[in-house]
């Protein structure tokens, strides 16, 4: 973990959080609910290989290459996306090749027949953001999501906590692209040393945050980057501390 005075650049104004795996969770997670699968049909996977593929999953879902050629290639959100997504998976953690084929179809269908995750919002989240309205921060959302957000984030009780709230879809850029951050501080009226972005996801979230000369904060609840090069908080709650807000 990078010590404060690296952290800061200028006093911050605003805040803006990434929304799934951030200010929200599935649970359990989609990725360790097929691991957890795999090793269940007799796949090896030690420790190291189970945070070698969380990160893995995480990187193809940062708007990566193979994700771009896996959509155009199997159809995005199809079952044979989904499939070739499990062959991924068990190719990720070192699986045989023969166990990789064998067992993909396996892993797709007991997702698609069993995954029901909950959906959580930590319950830190909402005391923070009060908090931190409080102490006269702008604060915004920004996610991947192809589709708008609104109607979701006045149902989970966030819409009224933050400012603005953007869906990666509406503007047609994508983190890590910087595009979509300039796009973010526009809304909160920010420049890039007085923001700060929070998000899981170190692929989309703080390579596209640096990418756009803003402070990126890791919200890394799972462990998922030990070896992280940045600030790292392991609960929304901690932001209070880094702040001096608590």
């Amino acid at each position: 973990m990078m010590g404060l005075p690296e952290f800061f650049q200028d006093k911050p104004t605003t805040i803006i959080f990434d929304l799934d795996g951030t200010l929200r969770e599935s649970v359990p997670g989609g990725d360790s609910f097929m691991l957890d699968y795999a090793v269940s049909l007799g796949v090896v996977c030690s420790p190291e290989c189970y945070i070698n593929s969380r990160q893995w999953a995480h990187q193809y879902w940062a708007s990566s290459e193979c994700l771009l050629l896996d959509e155009k290639t199997y159809g995005k959100g199809e079952a044979a996306f989904w499939e070739n997504y499990a062959r991924r998976t068990l190719e990720s953690i070192g699986a045989p090749a023969e166990q990789v084929e064998k067992l993909s179809p396996l892993l797709h269908a007991h997702m698609y027949e069993n995954y029901r995750p909950q959906d959580l919002i930590p319950e830190d989240v909402i005391p923070t953001l009060v908090t931190l309205r409080e102490a006269g921060l702008t604060l915004g959302l920004l996610t991947n999501r192809t589709h708008p957000v609104d109607e979701y984030l006045a149902e989970v009780g966030l819409a009224e906590h933050l400012e603005f709230y953007i869906a990666a879809g509406q503007v047609g850029s994508w983190k890590p692209e910087p595009e979509i951050f300039y796009y973010s501080m526009g809304m909160a009226r920010s420049y890039p040393r007085q923001t700060i972005y929070i998000g899981d996801n170190y692929y989309a979230d703080i390579v596209g945050a640096r990418n756009a000369g803003i402070t990126p904060i890791l919200i890394d609840r799972d462990r998922v980057f030990p070896d992280a090069d940045c600030f790292v908080i392991y609960e929304i709650s901690e932001l209070l501390n880094v702040l001096q807000l608590a």
